[in-house]
C-alpha cells in the first residue's frame, strides 16, 4: 500500500495509488520527445544513405571480395556502414560518378578527371573505403570493392 509519504508533491495520492497530475505528463512527454529528437539528429548523418544504395553496394563488394558468403555479406554491410560514418551520401555519389567514369577516354572523360573536385572526392572515397576495408576484412585478406 502507498502512502501520502511515498508520492511527490506533484503526484496525488487516490485510493491509495499515486496519481500524476496533467502537467507533470505533459513534462515527461515534452522532455521524451526532446530526447528522442536528439537521437535521431545525432545519427542522421550516419544513416543517410538509402537501403537501395547499401545493398547495391553489399552485392558489388561481395562480388569482388569472393563471391556471396556470410564472411563477405558482414564484411561489406561493415564497410558500407564506416563509409556512411565518415562521408555524406550526396558527397559519396559524386565521387563514385567520378571514380567510376574517369577513365572515359578523350574530352568526355575530361569532365571526370579534370576538375580538382574530382580529384579530391576520388581520393577521399579512396581513403575511406581502404580504411574501412582494412578494419572489416579482418582476416579474409581485402581488396578494393571499386
Amino acid at each position: 500500500m502507498l502512502t501520502l509519504r511515498q508520492c511527490s508533491d506533484s503526484i496525488h495520492q487516490v485510493d491509495s495509488f499515486c496519481t500524476v497530475t496533467g502537467g507533470e505528463i505533459v513534462r515527461f512527454l515534452a522532455f521524451a520527445f526532446v530526447l528522442y529528437s536528439l537521437l535521431i539528429c545525432s545519427t542522421a548523418g550516419a544513416n543517410d544513405f538509402p537501403t537501395q544504395a547499401r545493398v547495391e553496394y553489399v552485392f558489388k563488394c561481395m562480388n569482388s571480395h569472393g563471391g556471396q558468403t556470410y564472411e563477405t555479406l558482414y564484411s561489406c554491410v561493415c564497410v558500407i556502414d564506416k563509409i556512411a560514418e565518415k562521408i555524406a551520401y550526396d558527397e559519396y555519389v559524386e565521387a563514385d560518378v567520378f571514380s567510376q567514369l574517369r577513365s572515359t577516354p578523350g574530352e568526355r572523360g575530361g569532365v571526370f578527371r579534370d576538375p580538382d573536385r574530382a580529384s579530391l572526392l576520388v581520393d577521399k572515397i579512396f581513403e575511406i573505403t581502404e580504411g574501412a576495408e582494412n578494419s572489416c576484412f579482418v582476416g579474409l585478406g581485402a581488396k578494393s570493392a571499386n
